[in-house]
């Protein structure tokens, strides 16, 4: 009976001690005070025939002015000069705006970069000006989120205690509630910058109609339980140059990374450690001139085993990061498995190929599509030789036009032109401008291919 009454008590003080309110009474004025490092900022896209307004939160990190912004939350895809009117709000806002520049997108994080055009407006507080701190397990934490623009931006704030921390390999803070807005700071009860909130998790629910069972993935765009750890976060952020953001991508031409099984990996006589299979080693590729094969198993980068994660595909991740973490010219040391072997490698990282966004376009108005060039990700995509990679990618299609009812989809592979074969992209502008350009024309046929298959598309000009 003691040891029953004595367990009851332990208990009950667990219970309590849980139940009791951990945030200070000045919650509000942490609240107001923190929401100052927050920037709404709006932005146009500029496509072929309309403009699309867009919307993200930033976090203001030093006195310069400086803005980092989550990779999702504009689009990296875009080229920059279809990005204008970039204007930022306070929390509240307070009727003005704030005129920003897009400085360009961070390779190695992959944030945004942006900065206020006059400097640091007194109406917003950096985020370095607030204390840091760790956030671990239990702890109590506070978020920061806002209403819309609508209703004036007006900040409003969200509890929850850390669930869980985990290294992916960033460390993440993973609460047990929605905690902030995406691109919005989280702080312990003492007001420390711990945590900034990224992108929503989704989750895997089940879904019951009459006697079928669905499996659904929800979740919520406007709020996230899920952030990058303020140590991380500081970690990405001291290497950003604001003068040089958009500088050159580190590459060593390696596609179709997977990790190896942990049974596999015992196999192989490397127990307690992780293992990737490079599938494939990109042709005329910085890994291609050092030596390095399909199928290879990296075990270890410049001297240093691949450490054991958990979930096992955070060690691809990890290895892309120490790839970035390389400038090119610099030298990494490959050591991997070959068959019954370890051999070493020493690849010289390249600068990255081009991507999206600095590819070249054109619209055809009269046709009612955009073309952009092949480039080297739309070869890998499609396991190509480097040979074959040419032509032009269908970048947009004018809905309702006659392309369309042709059935032109988006990225579509053009490889003839009025039957004529393409070996650049600059064939392609050259004979889709003689189709515009000729009045008599009533039609025109297209040549493309779609996942591996090809297929003529026939569209009326008149």
């Amino acid at each position: 009976m003691k040891r029953l009454l004595l367990t009851l008590a332990v208990s009950l003080l667990g219970a309590s001690g849980l139940s009791a309110d951990p945030y200070p009474a000045n919650l509000h004025e942490l609240v107001v005070e923190r929401s100052k490092s927050v920037v709404a900022l709006e932005f146009v896209v500029e496509r072929e025939i309309d403009r699309q307004q867009g919307f993200a939160y930033g976090l203001v990190v030093d006195d310069k002015g400086t803005i980092v912004v989550l990779e999702s939350l504009i689009p990296s895809w875009v080229p920059v000069d279809k990005m204008k009117n970039f204007v930022g709000y306070t929390l509240p806002h307070n009727d003005r705006e704030y005129d920003l520049k897009y400085l360009g997108n961070d390779y190695p994080s992959g944030w945004h970069i942006l900065a206020f055009e006059d400097g640091l407006p007194g109406e917003f507080t950096p985020i370095s000006a607030f204390d840091r701190g760790i956030a671990k397990m239990g702890d109590p934490v506070f978020g920061i989120g806002a209403v819309g623009k609508d209703m004036g931006f007006d900040p409003f704030v969200l509890t929850a205690r850390v669930a869980l921390t985990k290294e992916m390999p960033d460390r993440q803070v993973i609460m047990r509630d929605d905690i902030a807005n995406p691109g919005c700071p989280i702080f312990n009860v003492d007001g420390a910058f711990v945590a900034w909130a990224t992108d929503p998790q989704s989750y895997r629910r089940t879904m019951n109609v009459g006697r079928e069972t669905l499996n659904v993935t929800l979740s919520n765009p406007e709020e996230t339980s899920v952030a990058l750890s303020s140590d991380d976060f500081f970690g990405y952020l001291e290497d950003i140059d604001p003068t040089n953001v958009e500088g050159p991508r580190s590459w060593i031409g390696v596609s179709g990374m997977q990790p190896i099984d942990p049974d596999v990996a015992e196999f192989l006589g490397i127990k307690n450690q992780s293992g990737i299979v490079l599938s494939e080693i990109l042709d005329d590729s910085p890994s291609s001139r050092a030596g390095l094969e399909n199928n290879d198993i990296l075990i270890k980068v410049d001297g240093e085993i691949l450490p054991r994660f958990r979930p096992d595909y955070s060690v691809t991740p990890y290895f892309q990061k120490l790839i970035r973490q390389k400038a090119p010219g610099e030298t990494m040391t490959a050591e991997v498995i070959r068959g019954e072997e370890r051999k070493s490698f020493d690849v010289v990282v390249g600068d990255g190929p081009k991507v999206v966004r600095e590819a070249d376009y054109r619209y055809f108005e009269k046709l009612g599509f955009t073309v952009r060039e092949f480039l080297l990700t739309d070869g890998i995509r499609r396991r190509l030789p480097k040979s074959d990679m040419n032509g032009a990618i269908v970048n947009f299609v004018t809905r309702s036009s006659a392309v369309e009812t042709a059935g032109l989809r988006m990225g579509d592979w053009i490889k003839q032109v009025e039957g004529q074969e393409v070996a650049s992209f600059d064939d392609v502008l050259g004979l889709l401008d003689l189709v515009e350009q000729d009045e008599e024309k009533s039609e025109f046929v297209l040549l493309v291919e779609r996942n591996n298959e090809t297929s003529f598309i026939r569209a009326q000009l008149k």
